[in-house]
């Protein structure tokens, strides 16, 4: 691979990784954040590919993304479930409601 490439596409994979890593701290869907997760999971992989990584560990990224994402989606069904939505601020606001209030003094 030639070396113009291979800098566009390690340009390519930070930028995969940077912009999933922003997306899921500042996202406030669970669908959105497993979305950027995984990514900023493929940016990684596919940097790994880039630099020559042994094989093993290609296959061990691409395995950590399938799982956090069978993981990430059935925790987003259950918050369905449970809550209605996929918005966390629901969910907070829901989980808030049913805590007990502390006696005011």
């Amino acid at each position: 691979m030639s070396a113009p490439a291979l800098t566009l596409g390690l340009a390519l994979a930070v930028a995969l990784l940077a912009g999933g890593a922003v997306t899921a701290f500042t996202a406030n869907n669970a669908l959105k954040k497993i979305a950027a997760v995984l990514t900023a999971l493929v940016g990684a992989a596919l940097s790994l590919s880039l630099v020559g990584a042994p094989s093993v560990a290609i296959i061990g990224a691409v395995a950590i993304a399938f799982a956090y994402c069978v993981i990430g989606v059935a925790v987003a069904v259950r918050l369905q479930e449970a809550y209605g939505s996929v918005d966390l601020n629901e969910a907070d606001a829901a989980d808030e409601q049913d805590e007990p209030r502390e006696p005011s003094a």
